[in-house]
């Protein structure tokens, strides 16, 4: 699937890889040589069209030109370049909690006993409905904890990329990144947004027309924009294509602050984290297998 246009493909991935750049150098060339030949004719009819011995030939190339089915320029696809900002060390413990129980009316979890370590990179993995979300809403103080006690250490700066958006944003991507980055000129808003592997078109477009893959790059731009030392986010690689995956699991191996990552994917986190916290062996609710 690309440009909105779906190309089968028979064979397994490298094979894919193959005929896939086969077609992409097929397409470019054709397009160029239809625009040497575009160019051709119309520098006859414009050369010709006005004298009486050559106006036939003339009218005849335009009539190619009017004809001619036009080949579509190749789309090159913008790779994203991603990289946090880190701000000022925090202290030793970013966390501890002591017989913590999150959730809403009711417990989700059993009592907690955890401690998160200035440096270290954890994945939380588990079924959805288990309380990953509630967990990292309550450690940020959005949710307040049903019961037990929660420390937080000193001098944190966290970002936090939540899930999804929570309710239809007629903003553009550009006025979203300028409502929480008011100082940036246009230019520098824009070139932010780019980065992230935004075109002009989708800058300027409402944030809920946009795909869920290109509200997540909006969404990651203000978290490349902000400072911080402590990195909370809600399964970002959701939506994201191949190359956006790859670049964010390279900056988030740069950042050298510390990290929780809620995800679903091992292949993504396996290498990246230092330890895994599996919700299933919390949770006070029955597990589906």
């Amino acid at each position: 699937m690309e440009q909105a246009r779906l190309t089968r493909y028979s064979g397994d991935y490298n094979r894919f890889m193959e005929l896939y750049e086969i077609n992409k150098a097929k397409h470019k060339n054709a397009y160029e040589k239809q625009q040497q030949e575009i160019a051709r004719l119309e520098d006859f009819v414009a050369r010709n069209k006005a004298r009486i011995s050559t106006t036939g030939r003339a009218k005849s190339r335009q009539k190619q030109l009017d004809k001619m089915e036009l080949i579509e320029k190749p789309k090159e696809k913008v790779k994203p370049s991603f990289k946090f900002q880190e701000a000022r060390t925090p202290g030793r413990v970013i966390f501890r909690t002591d017989s913590l129980q999150i959730g809403y009316n009711t417990p989700l979890t059993k009592p907690l006993n955890i401690l998160l370590e200035r440096g270290q990179k954890v994945a939380i993995r588990g079924c959805n409905g288990l309380g990953k979300s509630t967990l990292l809403k309550t450690l940020l103080g959005l949710l307040v904890p049903v019961g037990g006690s929660l420390e937080m250490g000193d001098y944190l700066h966290p970002a936090y990329f939540e899930q999804e958006a929570r309710e239809k944003n007629s903003k553009t991507a550009l006025q979203e990144v300028w409502d929480e980055y008011p100082g940036l000129t246009q230019f520098e808003a824009r070139a932010a947004l780019a980065r992230c592997g935004l075109r002009n078109e989708h800058i300027t477009s409402q944030m809920q027309v946009l795909s869920g893959g290109e509200q997540a790059k909006v969404r990651l731009c203000k978290l490349m924009l902000k400072e911080a030392n402590w990195l909370v986010l809600d399964e970002p690689t959701n939506h994201l294509d191949v190359d956006a995956k790859a670049e964010l699991k390279k900056a988030i191996k740069e950042f050298k602050g510390t990290v929780i990552l809620v995800c679903h994917e091992p292949e993504f986190y396996e290498d990246l984290v230092t330890d895994v916290w599996n919700v299933e062996e919390w949770s006070n609710l029955p597990v589906l297998s």
